[in-house]
């Protein structure tokens, strides 16, 4: 379903990404793990080209991206920040609805609908009016999921969902994402959230260095490790 192609990110004369061969199949729940500053963003970020690959090639049902289809493409593929990005001058509704209507995918009256509907499924139908600098870390945060939602993709991408949350708001955000796992959704996301992962993921990556050390079920990684990175990271989490 989406497919990285011998991909290697390059700012400035430094890799940021080395070599990636990746290919994530539809349903799976590929959950990616790592040391900070170790690539693990950047890979993320490459999957629906927020970062545009020195080298290799992103394919998503087996179409290359490129400048000029990456629009329509992003549609299929959402995203959901560590910061959330929502728009501060706009409220919870007018930040749901603003793509789907601008994008002419829905006309306003459906748009208005079937934000209701996803809010009403995070717990947030009464926030519907609310602005948006008035809502906690975990409000935002599961309001920015319904934004990407309400496109209806077919891929999701989180990258760090819940590190700039209070730790009291992670479980309400991971509840969001577990309860959009079980719906058969393609999902792939960043966390430092090892519970999490061995609760919901089908496939793990360990990325260190620049690359993709070590990859496979929950058991295969933190039961029988291999490598040696994978085996001194686990044991300083």
């Amino acid at each position: 379903m989406l497919k990285l192609n011998n991909v290697s990110v390059n700012f400035d004369n430094d890799y940021i990404l080395e070599n990636i061969n990746l290919e994530i199949s539809k349903g799976e729940i590929v959950c990616i793990i790592g040391p900070s500053g170790s690539g693990k963003s950047t890979l993320i970020r490459t999957m629906n080209h927020m970062v545009v690959p020195s080298v290799g090639e992103v394919i998503y049902k087996e179409e290359v991206l490129t400048k000029k289809n990456i629009n329509s493409i992003r549609e299929k593929i959402g995203m959901v920040f560590q910061s959330f990005e929502l728009f501060p001058h706009l409220n919870v509704l007018e930040n749901i609805i603003l793509a789907p209507v601008h994008l002419k995918k829905m006309n306003k009256e459906e748009a208005i609908e079937k934000a209701k509907e996803l809010l009403e499924k995070v717990n947030l139908l009464d926030k519907i009016d609310a602005s948006v600098n008035s809502l906690s870390g975990g409000q935002k945060q599961r309001i920015a999921i319904v934004r990407s939602l309400i496109m209806s993709p077919e891929v999701m991408l989180f990258d760090e969902p819940t590190s700039a949350l209070d730790p009291e708001m992670v479980k309400e955000v991971l509840n969001v994402i577990k309860d959009l796992s079980k719906t058969g959704m393609t999902i792939c996301i960043v966390t430092h959230e090892m519970n999490f992962v061995k609760e919901i993921a089908t496939r793990v990556l360990f990325v260190d260095q620049k690359r993709i050390v070590e990859q496979g079920t929950v058991e295969d990684i933190f039961v029988n490790p291999k490598s040696d990175r994978l085996k001194e990271f686990l044991q300083k989490i």
